[in-house]
């Protein structure tokens, strides 16, 4: 005998329910399938990461470089579970594709990688003849602002994977400041030359300069070139329509440098340092 409801309509039966029980069940199965797919399958061949994701670029860079034996999921922090729930927004047609990953400190100072870095922190970096502490880097805030090891050791705008972009140095040291200066001086990073130099065919001595006392402005005029703003339509790369708060450059720096490591450079505009004006003799 048949059941019917109240509107002349079949009631739901055993039947109905036992096929919601197994399609629920199905799915469980196959989410815990496609879960110990990726897990312990797909996430520990780093090649695999270039089949959703849009990364050809950083992965050619990471290949070539001295982390290329250090598997993605070792720094990146990306779980199987955020995957499947990626897989189900591809469907929906809202996955964000671009490559902004994250790399907590913590991942970086692991044991056997670079844990040693916040003790044995000074590092000379002979090709710019810059003497570089890491602690007060990362210890302190500097300028308002929370560094990571992803701040200075960018792997978007440098074009290398983790490697030190010194335009992010530029970017902190000069923004802001006068012309022929640097933020924090310019011994903070590096000394005159021991050596005397020639200057329009003559000999100069920077020794003789600081000796003097002599402001290192008073012959470098201007040591940069560019202002490090930040255009509005940047914003737009990555939010639709989305500039009302732009002026609030302490929440900016929270969100974007503190909690999402966004790379300096993917917002403001570079600075070029060097000699760009002399005192004319």
């Amino acid at each position: 005998m048949i059941k019917v409801n109240r509107y002349g309509g079949q009631k739901d039966g055993p039947r109905t329910g036992r096929t919601i029980l197994f399609s629920a069940l199905f799915l469980v199965l196959a989410g815990a399938l496609i879960l110990g797919y990726m897990k312990y399958v797909a996430f520990p061949n780093p090649e695999n990461c270039k089949s959703c994701h849009y990364i050809a670029p950083y992965y050619k860079k990471w290949k070539s470089s001295t982390h290329s034996k250090v598997p993605c999921l070792k720094c990146h922090v990306y779980t199987a579970e955020k995957a499947l729930a990626a897989q189900l927004l591809f469907l929906a047609g809202s996955f964000n594709p671009r490559p902004i990953s994250n790399v907590p400190d913590a991942n970086c100072l692991q044991q056997g990688c670079h844990d040693k870095r916040l003790v044995e922190s000074n590092v000379l970096y002979t090709r710019w003849s810059i003497s570089f502490d890491h602690k007060p880097h990362f210890s302190e805030m500097k300028r308002g602002i929370k560094l990571h090891c992803r701040s200075c050791h960018s792997d978007i705008v440098q074009g290398d994977h983790v490697k030190v972009s010194k335009h992010v140095c530029f970017l902190c040291h000069f923004k802001g400041a006068e012309p022929g200066e640097a933020v924090t001086g310019c011994p903070s990073c590096h000394g005159a030359p021991n050596n005397a130099v020639m200057v329009r065919g003559k000999p100069f001595s920077h020794t003789a300069a600081l000796r003097s006392k002599k402001p290192c402005a008073s012959c470098h005029l201007a040591v940069t070139r560019g202002e490090g703003v930040t255009p509005k339509d940047r914003c737009f790369f990555c939010h639709v329509d989305r500039s009302e708060k732009y002026n609030d450059v302490k929440m900016l720096h929270e969100k974007h440098v503190g909690a999402k490591q966004i790379d300096c450079l993917w917002c403001h505009e570079r600075i070029e340092h060097g000699t760009v004006r002399m005192l004319e003799r």
